[in-house]
């Protein structure tokens, strides 16, 4: 598996430009920076492709001054959750 926190904004495009090219080839395997990764079929690829997505979107906010909160709620009918 991949770690995408530690890539820049470049390294991310790379691999999601990568990853979508294998997937629209039908291509099974990566390679991104001397590492090669190899995935069971398309449902992996699209996750992995979703995962840099939102790594890009959460550098986005960071950079946009934008923070993402989740706050835990009472509803009037007793029901609880996250927000």
């Amino acid at each position: 598996m991949i770690r995408y926190r530690h890539m820049n904004d470049a390294d991310l495009s790379a691999a999601l430009e990568a990853l979508v090219e294998g997937q629209i080839s039908g291509v099974a395997s990566v390679s991104q920076n001397g590492e090669t990764v190899t995935f069971r079929g398309p449902s992996e690829i699209e996750r992995q492709i979703k995962m840099i997505e939102a790594e890009i979107q959460r550098l986005d906010d960071i950079a946009a001054g934008v923070t993402r909160r989740k706050s835990w709620v009472t509803y009037a009918s007793g029901g609880k959750g996250w927000v």
